[in-house]
């Protein structure tokens, strides 16, 4: 398993002191299909959205995390990466452009307090066979940059610690 990146995510203005993030929730903007419906697990549990093998980008990601402030970034066709969102505790934040026709080929997340994991469907690769860890501000990232490839089914899950996921 990775952990950490080499970003640091900011702090939204609203953060103070927080508990550790203990539920995520997400859905997605399939290509010709429209947005998935919202996914929710707690700790220890993933949350999977989209359609693995199904042939379709994601155009959009929309997520939430309780417990803690999440930060994201997201990597779009075309476009690069897009500005660093950051939201307190059950706010969404939403990467990438519903219904634009554009791919978006890679997430950077991340919690300010706990550890936040994902994992992604890529084309032409299938789910990575690592799942991808930020603890405690550290983000990390998941799909490609630079390969032109869809990410066509995302995973996230919020762990206890890093020894859980």
């Amino acid at each position: 398993m990775a952990v950490a990146s080499a970003l640091s995510m900011s702090s939204p203005a609203s953060a103070g002191a927080q508990a550790a993030a203990n539920r995520v929730c997400a859905k997605v903007y399939v290509q010709g299909s429209g947005w998935t419906a919202e996914q929710c697990a707690n700790a220890g549990q993933s949350v999977s959205v989209g359609a693995a093998g199904g042939g379709r980008a994601i155009e959009a990601v929309e997520m939430a995390v309780a417990g803690s402030s999440l930060c994201a970034r997201g990597y779009r066709q075309g476009s690069g990466w897009g500005a660093e969102k950051c939201a307190a505790s059950g706010t969404r934040i939403t990467l990438g452009s519903a219904g634009s026709g554009l791919r978006l080929e890679s997430v950077i997340f991340g919690v300010q307090t706990g550890t936040m994991c994902g994992n992604s469907y890529v084309q032409g690769v299938g789910w990575n066979p690592v799942w991808y860890c930020g603890v405690n501000g550290e983000t990390n990232a998941i799909g490609t940059t630079g390969q032109n490839k869809r990410m066509e089914a995302v995973s996230f899950m919020i762990c206890r610690s890093i020894e859980s996921c």
